[in-house]
C-alpha cells in the first residue's frame, strides 16, 4: 500500500508517517519547496519527500500521478488563522485549490485513491451552539475556517456526484510534544520548561480566557486513518467533548514542574489578544465513536504533562527523540 501525506512534516504528518511505516506501508510526504524536513526524517526516515507547491496546480497533478497513491492524507496548507487575515487571496488558493485538484484526479481514475482531508472545527468559530456535531451549521469567519468549509462543500459534491471516497476530519485542537513551537501550547510548554530551568523570565500570551476542546494528536491520527478504511466515506468530528480554558493549560504547565503561582510568570499583551479567536469550540464526536470505534484516550492533564516533560527532557538532551507512552 502507498500513502500520500501532504504538509508530513508537521505534527500531524510525523505521527501518520511513523503509523503507516510501522504498518508496512510505502509512505511518500509533499512539503512546501524550502520546508526543513530534517525532524520529519529524524522521526520517520523511511519517508520519500518530495517538494511541491500545493497552490500549483500542475506540480500537484503531476506528483498525484507519479506517486499514485492508495491513500492521500492532504494535512498541508496554511494553517495560521492570522497568516489567513494576512494572505486570505493565498489561503483560498493553497486550501481550497489544492483539494479541487487532488479530488478532480481522483474522479478521473475511479476506484484509484481515496482521500481524507484535515478540515477544523473553526468551522464553527462563530457558532453561539455548543457542542457541535456533523450537523451544526457551520460559522466560519477567518479566511483560514472560510476555506476550510468551502474544500468540506467541495468534498461532498464529488463525494455525490463524481464517487471519489472522500471525507473530511472535522479536527478541533489536538496537542503532542511534535507541536510546533508557533502554537501557544507549546510555546507555554518550552517556556515553562525553561522557566522551571532558570533559563527565561516569564511568559507573554494574548487571551488567557479563550477555551479550546484540546485533544491527544496520536488519538486523532487513528481517527483518519478509521476513516479512510472505511467503506462509506463521510464527514467525522474528532474530538474530546471536554473545553477548557488556556489559563487551565497554564495552570496544569507550570504544576508539572512544581511551580503554583503561574500567574506570576505570565504577562497578558492586550496586541497578542486575536478578535477572530472563538469563546467556545467544543466538539460531539458521537458519530465517530459509533460508526468507527474511534475514542480519545489522554486526558487533557496527561497531554500537557507529557509535553512538558518532554521540553524538559530536550532542555537535558537536545538530541532527544519523543515516543508515545
Amino acid at each position: 500500500m502507498r500513502a500520500l501525506i501532504t504538509g508530513a512534516a508537521g505534527q500531524d504528518g510525523i505521527l501518520l508517517s511513523q503509523d503507516l511505516l510501522a504498518a508496512g506501508a510505502e509512505v511518500v510526504g509533499l512539503v512546501k519547496p524550502g520546508t526543513d524536513t530534517s525532524f520529519l526524517l529524524r522521526y520517520a526516515p523511511a519517508v520519500q519527500v518530495i517538494e511541491c507547491d500545493l497552490s500549483d496546480s500542475a506540480a500537484l497533478r503531476k506528483a498525484l500521478a507519479d506517486i499514485s497513491a492508495d491513500e492521500i492524507y492532504n494535512l498541508g496548507g496554511i494553517s495560521s488563522i492570522v497568516e489567513s487575515f494576512n494572505d486570505p487571496v493565498g489561503t483560498h488558493a493553497v486550501n481550497v485549490g489544492a483539494v479541487r485538484t487532488i479530488l478532480e484526479a481522483l474522479a478521473e481514475n475511479p476506484g484509484h485513491g481515496r482521500l481524507v482531508q484535515a478540515s477544523s472545527g473553526t468551522i464553527f468559530e462563530k457558532t453561539d451552539i455548543a457542542p457541535q456535531d456533523e450537523a451544526t451549521p457551520r460559522a466560519p469567519h477567518s479566511p483560514y475556517a472560510k476555506a476550510k468549509a468551502e474544500a468540506m462543500d467541495l468534498i461532498a459534491q464529488y463525494r455525490a456526484d463524481r464517487g471519489v471516497h472522500a471525507s473530511a476530519a472535522i479536527l478541533y485542537n489536538h496537542e503532542s510534544p511534535l507541536r510546533g513551537s508557533g502554537f501557544v501550547t507549546r510555546r507555554i510548554t518550552e517556556g515553562v520548561a525553561r522557566i522551571a530551568a532558570g533559563q527565561q523570565q516569564g511568559l507573554e500570551l494574548g487571551n488567557l480566557d479563550v477555551s479550546r476542546d484540546w485533544g491527544w494528536a496520536p488519538d486523532y491520527v487513528r481517527g483518519m486513518q478509521l476513516m479512510m478504511r472505511s467503506a462509506e466515506p463521510r464527514d467525522y468530528i474528532l474530538a474530546t467533548g471536554q473545553t477548557h480554558q488556556l489559563s487551565e493549560f497554564l495552570q496544569l504547565a507550570f504544576a508539572a514542574v512544581g511551580i503554583d503561582n503561574w500567574a506570576e510568570h505570565v504577562t497578558v499583551r492586550e496586541d497578542l489578544k486575536r478578535d477572530s479567536d472563538p469563546v467556545v469550540l467544543k466538539g460531539d464526536s458521537s458519530a465517530a465513536y459509533r460508526d468507527l470505534g474511534w475514542q480519545h484516550t489522554k486526558s487533557f492533564a496527561e497531554m500537557v504533562q507529557a509535553m512538558v516533560d518532554f521540553d524538559r527532557e530536550l532542555l537535558a538532551n537536545p538530541e532527544a527523540l519523543w515516543h508515545e507512552t
